[in-house]
């Protein structure tokens, strides 16, 4: 019984790691338009 909650805090853990992935990605990708934008100007 002890395990399968284990397993389920694993698989929880994994997917907010993703999802943490996911939104690091995207404020790196803003900074980058922003910093271009203002590289134009």
């Amino acid at each position: 019984m002890s395990h399968h909650s284990e397993g389920g805090m694993n698989g929880w853990m994994g997917g907010g790691m993703w999802l943490w992935s996911l939104i690091g990605l995207s404020v790196v990708v803003l900074l980058i338009v922003v910093i271009n934008r203002l590289s134009k100007k």
